[in-house]
């Protein structure tokens, strides 16, 4: 839909701000960024709902940055209003100013986790990730900061354990600085144009140039998830599959962080919980007999079969035995390219709903996967 071309105060800071930020790429947390998931090791707090906001509208979009807003509740350092995630904050309000905000927004959400979760006599860490933030995000928990990330369509998480277990029975409180600006090494890309005529423009006045054509939604874009772990645990499965009419290969690869001495038992289910396979070690493979291919919808009368491949990691540490179980939901298909066609299990696929925009009516880009 049309929009009118963004406005703001402060071009010149704003370069200032996110120059420095744009340098410590990589320091996102690294590994397998499995979908966290409640087992009978692992659980899961959901962190959507009401969150505390405000857009940055200094002159420099760096008051947040200059006076430390992380440093203490967002709402102690001015005005703040309630924005849902996961949702674009464009829309929420009928405010035209926040509608086409350049720059940084701030988030904050205060959350009490459960005492077992810090316990000394049961290691357990805890992760807290996030689903997507467009594009770039700087997070503090209790006023530390435990990770930077751009790039608004993947996820990131950080390891707050520490931080956690300083303060139990005490509410963490996580700020998040995000902005929105589009660069060249953004995804769509976008350039930022300042206006140097006095005479037409307002001092610091600049325009977000872009090359698409549709609205620029922004905001925490997908759920944020705190989650936890043993402090050994499974941190990344690695499947791919081959198959014929009568029996299809299961090939895995499992890696574990926090120990090297472990065992690994693994249980390929049905969907009617049957156990159809079985295996052990950190790489191998299961041969399921007759199997239950995957199909896209319309190719098939069942389409989208899964199995559960239930991973079981156990390792002694500090005198007791540390379990944790991970189950992952599996497709088994093939899939070749030909010079003229794309085949699924052998058979062609016809796509369907290329350049589809995701955008909704009430939560805009948001995704609730």
């Amino acid at each position: 839909r049309p929009r009118g071309a963004a406005m703001a105060s402060g071009g010149r800071c704003l370069n200032l701000v996110l120059v420095p930020v744009l340098v410590l790429l990589g320091r996102a947390a690294a590994g397998g960024l499995l979908y966290p998931r409640d087992t009978p090791s692992r659980e899961r707090k959901e962190l959507g709902g009401l969150w505390s906001f405000r857009a940055d509208l200094s002159p420099g979009r760096d008051a947040g940055f200059v006076q430390r807003w992380y440093r203490q509740p967002l709402r102690q350092t001015g005005p703040v209003i309630d924005m849902p995630v996961p949702a674009s904050f464009n829309d929420i309000t009928q405010d035209p100013s926040l509608e086409n905000y350049i720059g940084w927004v701030w988030y904050e959400k205060e959350v009490l986790l459960p005492l077992r979760w810090l316990r000394d006599d049961v290691p357990t860490r805890v992760v807290l990730r996030f689903g997507s933030a467009h594009y770039y995000a700087i997070v503090w928990v209790n006023g530390v900061q435990v990770v930077e990330h751009e790039g608004g369509h993947l996820p990131f998480e950080a390891d707050i354990s520490s931080i956690a277990q300083s303060s139990p029975g005490v509410p963490c409180r996580i700020t998040v600085a995000l902005n929105n600006t589009l660069t060249l090494h953004t995804l769509p890309p976008g350039s930022i144009e300042y206006m140097m005529d006095r005479t037409r423009y307002p001092k610091n006045y600049f325009v977000q140039n872009t090359r698409f054509d549709f609205f620029n939604y922004a905001g925490l874009h997908r759920p944020v998830v705190l989650y936890t772990t043993p402090s050994v645990y499974i941190d990344d499965i690695t499947v791919t599959t081959a198959s014929s009419d009568s029996v299809a290969i299961v090939q895995y690869q499992v890696s574990v962080v926090g120990s090297t001495s472990y065992y690994l038992s693994l249980s390929l289910r049905d969907q009617e919980g049957k156990v159809v396979a079985t295996g052990d070690g950190s790489a191998g493979e299961l041969k399921v007999l007759n199997p239950n291919l995957w199909w896209p919808y319309l190719m098939h009368e069942n389409p989208g079969y899964r199995y559960f491949l239930e991973v079981k990691m156990q390792v002694q540490a500090n005198g007791a035995l540390l379990e944790d179980v991970y189950t992952l939901p599996i497709g088994i298909r093939t899939v070749h390219v030909t010079s003229t066609q794309f085949l699924i299990n052998g058979r062609p696929f016809y796509f369907h709903g290329v350049n589809k925009h995701e955008d909704a009516d009430v939560s805009a880009r948001c995704q609730l996967w």
